[in-house]
């Protein structure tokens, strides 16, 4: 018996579908009993056995219990010495088979039959098979079983450990082989386990083999094995760290924006000049002394109750503090200008400088600047975030509508009659930004625009002018363009499938008919008016005979097998090329229009009765918008697509009840069957293809008419009904790719048609032929 020890078998997790067991037997033997499980397929699962009190427990991994009777076996007492057998699903992918003893529990053996299946031998603890000794098992052969030999269990000596030779070989299996000392053999039994593949173990020294002279131990209570083989392979994390996605090569442009300088035309230096809170006015005239020039100090242009807090101070100007050595006169009098925020502006030999100088002592540039491609909105909002201040003109339409009241009439509603006059306003916005922690850049340019000619005007100081025309050059680019070519396959399969027979036969007077799987008994020499044979024709409920006709039956058999197998395929496809322009739509259009719906309205007096008719159109067929949101620098296309495939589904008549004693009218109207796709904004670059696929549509139809009762005869059933199978596949497939049109100055150069253009421009342009002689 194997007491509390357990042989733990390390293996592989396998790959293959479960083995499905199908049926379970319990033999009773002369020791105890066989445990059959009969597999699918002959498959042999693996099997784990452990003793647990006084019961056997075999766990079958990678299995499934597929009992036709239930889903689990239970048996008790099939022989003695054992109460209990039961097999059960321990999960989805395993099986228990738990075996109880009614003192102790039984010992197990695992057979493995060449016919395949498991048998589980079990017999009762004492037996004579429990107490057989195991004979020596060589190495186990690649293929073959793996044999444990386990000792039996003796109180008196103590536990040993276990060596296990290295493998013989890395794809065959290994034997565990526990071998006894020769001196005193003990009883064992041998445990067949399948074989397994090796598993990875830390190389550590195996315990040292017990010699001869070492009395003989169990396998109890907790044996130390030792798998040695290859170290397993290093195992990369499951997800890579944090990446952040991919940044392009970005187009800068850089402007010099410093601030302008006076031209004092001397190269006078200053040794040394150090000032404290001295006024700014004070210092640029002993400066413009230096260099022989005059200075003009204006203040700036103060009423009410400013002119009064400002008279104190006002006439010296803000105040400076200058520690300078060896620098130029120029050079220190434009520090002084620009650390007191004044302008200045030279004429002559004179120097006019003041916070705010007057317009006729000002250095102005008026320039005009006419945009290519941005909108003189937009340029003009862009220069204005830069400090600039803008008026632009604009021309709208006024629409003013006049309300003249008309006298009511007799047996009329009071309605009234409105006049429209349009007319064209004109009026100029002014646009001025306020920064509360910086200093703008154009502080102090106007601009002016024209939404006509797109036409902006800048005026103020020649620095400011060129960092604006700078700025206006970068932004008015030209949009760039991409040719989209578009393929869109509607890819169509039918196939039907049709069977059906036809026979009929009389007896004396009376006549049977069957068709299309309808049967008609006719007792008699005459038969009632039909309208034919037909499933549809066929009335719920029983009707009067009103009529007899002419027989159309005979009286010999006639049989008529009918069938039919239809295949059809069509692919449309359509291959035009776009032109769009970057955060423009395109669109393909290839539809045709129906009628999809009818309204009716009638409007009755007491003379006369008037009926209007509404009729709605749409549109069947395929229609592709492409919308190009963004092309970069880098070549790369944001675009949407989203494409539509409308295509007539049924026709329904419509009926409208008959006016003035006539009759109601019928109309068709057409429904609709719609398949369409939003692809959302996607990235590609220049010359890749985007394959969008799946807008799929299938049918499956299958119409069975029969005559009861024997239209289900297996085989001979088939006489009597009658079988069509429709099955359709409609698929659309769209191909979109984009590249990037080159619309430069220096895009013709080496530029020639290909043959099948050339041939185009030559039967439009023939060439000229020389005159004869």
């Amino acid at each position: 018996m194997l007491g509390g020890a357990a042989v733990l078998i390390a293996v592989q997790p396998a790959v293959a579908a479960p083995v499905q067991v199908t049926a379970v037997r319990v033999n009773p033997t002369a020791n105890g009993v066989d445990v059959v499980l009969q597999t699918r397929n002959g498959d042999r699962p693996q099997v784990f056995a452990v003793n647990r009190g006084n019961s056997w427990t075999a766990d079958v991994t990678n299995s499934q219990l597929k009992l036709p009777g239930g889903s689990s076996f239970r048996q008790a007492n099939p022989t003695g010495g054992i109460s209990l057998v039961t097999v059960a699903p321990l999960d989805s992918s395993s099986i228990r088979i738990t075996v109880t003893g009614q003192a102790t529990a039984p010992v197990g053996q695992v057979v493995r039959p060449a016919q395949g299946g498991l048998i589980l031998s079990l017999s009762r603890a004492g037996s004579a098979q429990a107490l057989a000794p195991a004979p020596a098992v060589p190495a186990s052969l690649p293929g073959s079983p793996r044999s444990v030999s386990v000792p039996a269990p003796q109180a008196a000596t103590p536990p040993r450990s276990v060596a296990v030779p290295p493998p013989q070989a890395a794809a065959a299996p290994r034997s565990v082989l526990a071998t006894p000392p020769q001196a005193t053999p003990a009883p064992s039994r041998s445990v067949a386990v399948p074989p397994i593949a090796q598993a990875p173990a830390p190389q550590t020294p195996s315990s040292p083999a017990p010699s001869p002279a070492s009395p003989n131990a169990p396998l109890v209570p907790n044996p130390e094995i030792t798998i040695q083989g290859p170290a397993p392979a290093p195992v990369g994390p499951t997800r890579p760290r944090a990446i952040a996605p991919p940044v392009g090569d970005i187009s800068a442009a850089q402007t010099d924006a410093s601030a302008g300088s006076i031209n004092l035309g001397t190269g006078e230096r200053i040794p040394r000049l150090v000032l404290r809170d001295a006024p700014a006015r004070e210092v640029l005239s002993l400066l413009a002394r230096a260099a022989g020039l005059n200075i003009a100090y204006v203040d700036p242009p103060t009423t009410g109750q400013q002119q009064q807090q400002q008279q104190q101070g006002a006439a010296e100007g803000p105040k400076v503090t200058l520690d300078i050595e060896n620098e130029s006169v120029q050079d220190v009098f434009n520090y002084v200008i620009r650390l007191a925020n004044l302008e200045a502006n030279r004429v002559g030999r004179t120097i006019f400088v003041g916070p705010r100088l007057p317009n006729a002592a000002r250095n102005f540039v008026v320039r005009s600047v006419r945009l290519n491609q941005v909108p003189i909105t937009n340029a003009l909002n862009f220069l204005v975030s830069l400090g600039a201040e803008s008026a632009v003109s604009r021309e709208r339409q006024v629409v003013q509508l006049t309300a003249i009241p008309v006298g009511q009439l007799a047996g009329g509603a009071q309605n009234s009659v409105t006049q429209s006059q349009t007319t064209t306003e004109s009026r100029v916005e002014t646009q001025r930004v306020d920064y509360r922690d910086s200093t703008p850049l154009l502080r102090g340019l106007q601009v002016s625009g024209d939404e006509r000619t797109n036409q902006i005007t800048l005026v103020g100081n020649p620095r400011l002018v060129e960092v604006a025309t700078a700025q206006l050059t970068q932004l008015d680019v030209r949009r760039r363009q991409v040719t989209v070519n578009v393929r869109v396959v509607d890819v169509n399969l039918a196939a039907a499938e049709r069977f059906g027979t036809s026979f009929s036969f009389g007896v004396d007077s009376n006549q049977f008919l069957s068709e299309g799987g309808v049967a008609v008994l006719n007792f008699g020499r005459r038969s009632p008016a039909s309208a034919g044979l037909a499933p549809e024709n066929v009335p719920l409920f029983p009707a009067a005979i009103t009529s007899f006709g002419a027989t159309n039956f005979v009286r010999s058999f006639l049989a008529q097998l009918q069938a039919s197998v239809t295949n059809g395929n069509a692919k449309i496809l359509t291959d035009p090329t776009l032109l769009v322009q970057e955060g423009q739509t395109a669109t393909v259009n290839l539809t045709q229009e129906v009628v999809t719906n009818l309204r009716q309205q009638v409007t009755a007096t007491e003379n006369s009765t008037q009926i209007t008719v509404e009729v709605e159109k749409g549109r069947a067929g395929l229609i592709l918008p492409i919308r190009v949101d963004r092309i970069d620098d880098n070549g790369f296309v944001s675009l949407s697509i989203a494409p539509s495939i409308t295509r007539p589904d049924n026709a329904v008549s419509v009926q409208f009840p008959g006016t003035g004693g006539g009759g109601p009218t019928s109309n068709v109207v057409t429904l609709l069957s719609e398949r369409r796709l939003e692809s959302g904004q996607v990235r590609l670059r220049d010359g890749q293809t985007l394959l969008l696929s799946g807008i799929i549509e299938d049918q499956d139809r299958v119409t069975v008419s029969k005559v009861p009762i024997l239209g289900d005869i297996p085989l001979l059933g088939a006489l009597f009904r009658r079988t069509v199978k429709e099955q359709g596949r409609r698929e659309v497939i769209v191909l979109v790719t984009p590249r990037v049109l080159d619309d430069s100055d220096a895009s013709t150069f080496g530029y020639s048609p290909s043959p099948a253009v050339q041939q185009v421009l030559d039967r439009a342009n023939p060439p000229a032929q020389a005159p004869n002689p």
